[in-house]
């Protein structure tokens, strides 16, 4: 299986990104009243002490985070892509607040959430499910979505296309723009040969609370969707959540997901209250008919694939019968790559001869 090509890829560092940092790259620029801004983080504020951290493009972070700031320590959910991009995000906390990390939190097991697990503090527990832990513990860089998204290989083809990229385009600014690209994604490179996949060293099956003086923060595994291991970072107070890959402003992955149960698991999390929802990419969401959406859009699917299947379609063949129609601004990432198709086809293929089995 060849590399995703660069518009999928694109995705992965896209959508955890806010737009670079206009201002210069001073250590710390307040952009209001509740963003604070460092050379490779932003942070908004969402309720008193919580924090949506997204990138300024300057390192490739590849996912969101959320930073909760309790009245003695830190509470940080997800640590990003590479060791590099986590102790950014630790370099960038120490703006917010001197207190220190007592928690890490993983949503789930996928390298652009966990992978920055090991420059955490010793002294620091990391939570995650049990299922975070088992896949963390086996061999993570040579799965599939691994070696097809993240690796150094696939990386490499992203960095020959946006060098190419660079050379065809004629528009200064977006000459410029590609050119951070670019640094961000040499780092980046670099960056991946000191991972060393690293496990919860808590874990939990269906829900665990920390807390920290008044604040009660929910970890919930409401049921399997993009992992089998999802969890959602809950404050009842604040009215937050932390969605992880379970939901964010664009078509989950499924390459290592259930996509039969994946519906039902997002109707436990619209059931929740919340004024804001973060997802572990792309932009902030208030409004919970993007769960509607996603529900939708799995179902059809699904619905797709499973008659492939029963027509004994091979994997390739029910990957050129899709039709996303409807959704092509919603599937970028999936409409951007035959393989990272393949890899979700693939399994849901595995997860209809399992249905079928029982």
């Amino acid at each position: 299986m060849q590399p995703v090509k660069l518009f999928g890829l694109l995705l992965i560092f896209s959508v955890g990104c806010s737009a670079p940092n206009e201002g210069g790259a001073d250590d710390q620029e307040v952009a209001s009243s509740s963003t604070i801004a460092t050379e490779t983080h932003v942070f908004e504020e969402l309720a008193d002490g919580v924090y949506f951290a997204t990138s300024t493009g300057i390192v490739n972070i590849a996912s969101n985070a959320l930073v909760v700031v309790n009245d003695e320590d830190v509470l940080v959910v997800d640590s990003h892509i590479t060791a590099d991009a986590a102790r950014e995000l630790l370099k960038s906390i120490a703006v917010l607040t001197p207190k220190p990390v007592k928690y890490l939190v993983n949503t789930h097991f996928h390298f652009d959430h966990a992978h920055g697990n090991q420059v955490f503090p010793a002294d620091a527990t990391i939570i995650g499910h049990r299922y975070t832990r088992q896949k963390l513990m086996e061999d993570p860089l040579s799965g599939a979505t691994y070696q097809v998204i993240g690796s150094p290989a696939a990386q490499s083809v992203l960095l020959s296309s946006l060098v190419e990229s660079i050379e065809a385009s004629n528009d200064s600014e977006a000459r410029a723009a590609l050119e951070q690209q670019k640094a961000a994604l040499e780092r980046h490179i670099i960056a991946l040969e000191e991972v060393i996949p690293t496990p919860p060293t808590l874990t939990f099956e269906d829900r665990m609370s920390v807390r920290s003086g008044d604040r009660e923060i929910q970890l919930l595994h409401l049921g399997r969707g993009h992992t089998a291991g999802d969890v959602v970072v809950y404050l009842p107070a604040e009215r937050v959540m932390f969605t992880g890959d379970l939901l964010y402003p664009g078509a989950p992955y499924l390459g290592d997901g259930f996509a039969d149960e994946f519906p039902d698991t997002l109707e436990r999390v619209k059931a929740l209250e919340v004024d804001y929802i973060a997802g572990g990419h792309g932009a902030l969401m208030r409004d919970k008919l993007v769960i509607e959406r996603s529900q939708a859009y799995l179902r059809m699917y699904w619905n797709q694939v499973e008659k492939s299947h029963a027509t004994g379609l091979t994997v390739s063949e029910a990957v050129e019968s899709m039709d996303f129609s409807g959704y092509e601004d919603f599937a970028v990432f999936q409409l951007g790559s035959q393989d990272v198709l393949k890899l979700e086809v693939g399994r849901m293929y595995e997860r209809l001869d399992e249905l079928a089995s029982n």
